[in-house]
């Protein structure tokens, strides 16, 4: 869920007796906040205020080197959309109550005081619980850059592509799903390693150095290849295993035959030899292969789509 927020005009208030005194940082932290939109995931525990207290009282702790356990992820993600949805309800609030302006100025007091403390309370405790999540899944980034293989990007250069996919996992996860935070979080950092691949090898196709022998018999484009194709059999393998594209079990068994997505078959079997092992003729399993196939690209391009 998003909210939107609209253009703010500051005007001056007059002084209020015991009015919010803001610092100029808070200023520019409550500006912040008001006029960019801001989204949670929506959890039907956040309208239970004591499982909530009890849930935001959790302490998770990080220790170097060591990756955080699922279920002390999970908390983390419920504390930080959970500060996130009541960051969006005093929003909400002062929006409808036209006092965003008197907010800016400083010029609220009571209710609307505690509200304006409160707010700014929230933000500081969302980055910190989103600091925890990235700092504890980390070590996903750094073993990821020492295990793939592109040639001529610096090191340095993946380990920055990987920290910011990381932070948008961070913002687009939803921890209701059942999968694991690691798991969505390699595919975002392998995604944006080839994106970095795929912008050295374009830089390096119209810079390439004629003075630097290596560079001369650099194979970019057959790495930029294999890397694209390795990224799309990936993709597909994954959406085979968890059916996303809503394969029939005949489907799913041809596929698996077909193209080797089975670990108990050693080599892809032909038509011909799926259709004797399921008792149809060739030309039916071409036409379910290709039924199937479609069904898989349409999951991609959805998919493409969604990212």
């Amino acid at each position: 869920m998003t909210i939107a927020h609209a253009h703010i005009q500051v005007l001056p208030y007059p002084a209020v007796p015991g009015a919010i005194t803001l610092s100029h940082a808070q200023r520019l932290e409550l500006r912040k906040l008001l006029a960019e939109p801001i989204s949670y995931i929506p959890d039907d525990r956040f309208s239970d205020s004591d499982q909530m207290s009890l849930l935001m009282q959790q302490k998770v702790d990080l220790k170097s080197g060591v990756s955080l356990p699922g279920e002390k992820t999970e908390i983390l993600f419920i504390q930080y959309h959970y500060t996130r949805y009541r960051i969006c309800q005093i929003i909400r609030k002062l929006f409808d109550e036209n006092l965003v302006d008197q907010a800016l100025e400083g010029a609220l007091s009571g209710y609307w005081q505690r509200q304006i403390r409160e707010l700014l309370k929230l933000y500081h405790q969302q980055i910190v619980i989103r600091s925890k999540i990235v700092s504890g899944n980390m070590g996903l980034v750094l073993a990821m850059a020492k295990q793939g293989r592109y040639f001529g990007v610096e090191f340095t250069d993946l380990i920055s592509e990987g920290s910011m996919a990381l932070l948008r996992a961070t913002d687009r996860f939803d921890y209701q799903r059942g999968f694991k935070f690691s798991t969505y979080a390699c595919r975002a950092i392998i995604k944006s390693f080839s994106r970095a691949a795929r912008r050295y090898y374009q830089y390096r196709r119209f810079f390439t150095s004629q003075l630097d022998s290596v560079l001369e018999k650099d194979n970019y484009l057959e790495q930029l290849r294999d890397n694209i194709h390795q990224d799309k059999v990936e993709e597909v393998r994954t959406l085979f295993q968890h059916n996303t594209a809503h394969l029939s079990q005949t489907e799913q068994c041809v596929v698996a035959l077909r193209f080797s997505l089975n670990t108990q078959s050693s080599s892809p079997l032909t038509l011909k030899q799926i259709g004797q092992q399921l008792g149809l003729s060739k030309e039916r399993i071409r036409q379910i292969q290709n039924r199937a196939l479609a069904k898989l690209r349409a999951a991609v391009e959805a998919r493409m789509t969604f990212d």
